[in-house]
């Protein structure tokens, strides 16, 4: 988390046809602690990365036409950060069984009975079970995921390792967890670590088409889908025949597209999950 005492607030209001512009160019200028909050995206910077916010506000404006008045930076001084940061975040309860909780909720968390408890810090990053992405793929792997016959998992742009931690609680013996970003992997190990899982996760710092692993019983990706889409095919060699892919990260705007080509590419749509702009898909591999 970002521990400077001054710090820029870069914020950006998106919509369903502007979320992938503003997110790869966060992306291209070297962002990749993303935070997604009330229709905007934000990310912090040190005080010294003010002319960092300002090239990026310009890139949006003259390359990718976002107006000037929905991207606001902000300067904060004097303010301990993290608390304040801390006070907003609670646990999340996914449907009955999983409930994710930071670390410094740990003694006010209410379990009940079958719930299965995952430690994120959310740090600012995808995957930490804050965003409606996050949930919704995590409902339908709680639903579908059947431990007597899924054994073995591919969680493809991990990021915190939320749901290879959440595949094995779930009953899924083993897992292979993949991200191109260095910091996610050193965050996901340590997450691993402190879950009591990092026995049963390999981790790697490489694409889909680089790993030699395969015979996935299920394969779990929440990612956007200019990722997705060209990484289709790898995807399904790496199943098993009448294996598991859970999607998710796709706007509402883009599920057509999206179950288009999960056909042309041979997979059976089984439910599709929305809420606000979102879109999840649970299909299986014919």
């Amino acid at each position: 988390m970002l521990m400077e005492k001054s710090y820029i607030e870069l914020e950006i209001a998106f919509n369903e046809s502007t979320y992938d512009l503003i997110y790869n160019r966060l992306y291209l200028n070297g962002l990749t602690t993303i935070l997604e909050e009330n229709g905007t995206l934000k990310v912090y910077l040190p005080e010294a990365d003010s002319l960092l916010a300002e090239k990026i506000r310009a890139e949006l404006t003259s390359h990718d036409n976002i107006p000037a008045s929905e991207i606001n930076i902000g300067m904060f001084e004097n303010k301990d950060w993290n608390t304040e940061w801390e006070k907003t975040i609670e646990p999340v309860y996914i449907l009955d069984k999983l409930v994710i909780y930071p670390s410094w909720k740990k003694q006010e968390l209410e379990l009940s009975k079958g719930n299965i408890p995952i430690e994120i810090d959310p740090k600012m990053s995808f995957g930490t079970g804050h965003n409606e992405t996050t949930q919704l793929i995590l409902e339908q792997m709680s639903v579908f995921i059947d431990p007597a016959i899924d054994k073995y998992l591919l969680d493809f742009g991990s990021g915190t390792g939320i749901l290879s931690i959440a595949a094995i609680k779930l009953g899924v013996e083993n897992a292979v967890a993949i991200e191109i970003d260095e910091d996610s992997v050193q965050n996901a190990a340590e997450y691993f670590d402190l879950n009591g899982v990092s026995g049963n996760i390999v981790m790697h710092q490489a694409d889909i088409a680089d790993i030699t692993e395969t015979g996935f019983d299920v394969v779990a990706a929440n990612i956007t889908s200019n990722v997705i889409i060209p990484n289709l095919a790898n995807i399904y060699t790496k199943l098993k025949p009448g294996g598991k892919l859970f999607v998710t990260g796709i706007l509402k705007e883009e599920t057509d597209a999206l179950i288009n080509e999960l056909t042309k590419h041979n997979f059976l749509m089984q439910e599709l999950k929305q809420r606000a702009e979102w879109s999840a898909f649970y299909a299986i591999k014919q």
